[in-house]
């Protein structure tokens, strides 16, 4: 088999699927992404970013190296593969940029909903504000 000139690399003695594949270029971007935007996700979550992989597809880094040498050698095949990591990036970019937006709605609401009580109960000359920070039970 031959990709633009060059023979397609030796097939990997553990073949990980064009799915497999997927999945682990998909992890690894979105690690490389929190670890360079807001690493303390990672460490708040206990999240070993350098072994992460490896742990959740059971694979060492010579399968990887391996599977990605393999099929990264097929350059229309790796394009595909690529294609869909970069569409399933975008569509949960795309979900929680909506989710921050209803976010910020809902907290405006609430603010405004919020405010509107405060006012109302200056009359009652009681404040919303500590009842609002009080927790309903009394050891928080």
């Amino acid at each position: 088999m031959l990709a633009c000139g060059n023979k397609i690399a030796e097939k990997p003695e553990k073949l990980l699927s064009e799915k497999e594949m997927e999945n682990i270029l998909y992890d690894i971007t979105l690690l490389q992404a929190i670890r360079s935007y807001t690493p303390s996700i990672l460490n708040k979550n206990n999240v070993d970013a350098k072994n992460y992989v490896y742990r959740k597809y059971n694979i060492d880094s010579i399968t990887l190296a391996q599977n990605h040498k393999y099929y990264a050698s097929d350059l229309e095949k790796y394009e595909e593969l690529q294609k869909r990591v970069s569409e399933r990036l975008e569509k949960e970019r795309d979900k929680w940029q909506k989710g921050t937006k209803a976010d910020k709605k809902t907290t405006k609401k609430s603010l405004k909903s919020k405010s509107s009580t405060s006012i109302k109960s200056l009359g009652t000359g009681r404040s919303t504000m500590t009842q609002d920070n009080e927790s309903p039970n009394p050891a928080h």
